[in-house]
C-alpha cells in the first residue's frame, strides 16, 4: 500500500531491483504496447495548453474529436482490443496495490455514470463491465515533458500516474538511467515527487481535478533516455455526453462517442 499524502494523494516507488521478473516484462509490454500506438495515434501535444516541451499522446474515451488523430497503419481493431484489455487487467493489479480505495472508488464511478472503459471500442449501454474496469482514458508522455502548473477539469475521481524510465527505443532502463529533473510537484500541497535516478517505477493516484500539479523540465545527459509518464483516467466530458445521450440529444449517438468504427472511417478518408 503506498504512502498517504493528506486526503487527496498516494505515492508508492518500486525500485527494479527488488521487482519480479513477471512483473518486470509486464511494464515493458505496457510501455511497447502504447508506444506502437503511435503508429496509428497522431499526438495532442499542440491540444494540451498546459504542455511546454515532450510529446503527448491519448487513448481511449475522452470525448474528444480530434480532427486526423488517428491514421490508418498497421491498425487492427481485435488486436487493439485484446491489447487494452490486457493492459487492463495489469494496471488494476498495480492500482489495488498502490491505493486499494481509490481503485474501488474509480469502478464503482465509472460504472455508476455509465461510462465506456479503455478495453471497449465501441459504446454499447447494455454491453456489462469487465472486472478489471476502472479507467475510461489514457494519455502517455515521452521525449522531455514538461507542462505548466494546472487542474485537470475534464478528469473526475482519482487518477493513477505513473513514471517509467526507458530508453529511447522503449526498453525498460534497468541501468545507466541518466535523465536529470523531471520532479513531479503538487502546488497546492507544497509537495514535489523526486523521480529518482534509483532505477524503478513511481507511481501516483492522485485527485488532479482538485490539485494544481506539473512535471518539471527534464534532459537525458547522454541523450539515451527518456521518461515515459502515463496518466489513466475518468473523463468528465464522457460522463456529461452520457447523460446526454441518454436523451435526445444526439441524432447519431454512435458518432458522437467517436467510437473506434468512426474514427478508422476517418483515418481511412484522411489517408487517401
Amino acid at each position: 500500500m503506498g504512502t498517504y499524502v493528506e486526503n487527496h494523494m498516494i505515492v508508492e516507488f518500486f525500485p527494479f531491483e527488488d521487482m519480479l521478473e513477471e512483473r518486470k516484462k509486464g511494464w515493458q509490454e505496457f510501455v511497447d504496447f502504447l508506444l506502437h500506438g503511435q503508429n496509428f495515434i497522431n499526438d495532442v501535444s499542440k491540444k494540451n495548453s498546459s504542455l511546454i516541451s515532450g510529446t503527448m499522446y491519448a487513448e481511449g474515451w475522452r470525448k474528444a474529436q480530434l480532427n486526423h488523430q488517428m491514421t490508418i497503419k498497421e491498425f487492427s481493431q481485435d488486436e487493439e482490443a485484446a491489447g487494452f484489455m490486457k493492459m487492463g487487467i495489469f494496471l488494476s493489479t498495480v492500482f489495488q496495490e498502490v491505493a486499494s480505495g481509490a481503485y474501488d472508488s474509480c469502478k464503482s464511478y465509472l460504472k455508476e455514470q455509465s461510462i465506456p472503459s479503455l478495453s471497449k471500442m465501441n459504446y454499447n449501454q447494455k454491453e456489462s463491465y469487465c472486472p478489471d474496469d476502472f479507467s475510461s482514458a489514457i494519455t502517455y508522455t515521452i521525449n522531455d515533458f514538461c507542462n505548466k502548473a494546472h487542474v485537470d477539469n475534464d478528469t473526475d475521481n482519482w487518477t493513477l500516474i505513473g513514471f517509467i524510465p526507458i530508453r529511447k527505443n522503449g526498453d525498460l532502463a534497468l541501468k545507466d538511467f541518466d535523465v536529470e529533473g523531471g520532479e513531479f510537484v503538487i502546488r497546492d500541497l507544497k509537495v514535489f515527487i523526486d523521480i529518482p535516478k534509483v532505477k524503478g517505477i513511481k507511481l501516483v493516484a492522485l485527485k488532479t481535478n482538485k490539485l494544481k500539479h506539473q512535471t518539471l523540465p527534464s534532459k537525458s545527459t547522454s541523450g539515451l533516455f527518456t521518461r515515459f509518464g502515463f496518466s489513466c483516467q475518468i473523463s468528465k466530458n464522457m460522463s456529461i455526453t452520457i447523460k446526454k445521450c441518454q436523451g435526445d440529444h444526439y441524432e447519431d449517438k454512435n458518432h458522437s462517442f467517436g467510437n473506434y468504427d468512426d474514427y478508422i472511417i476517418k483515418g481511412k478518408r484522411n489517408a487517401t
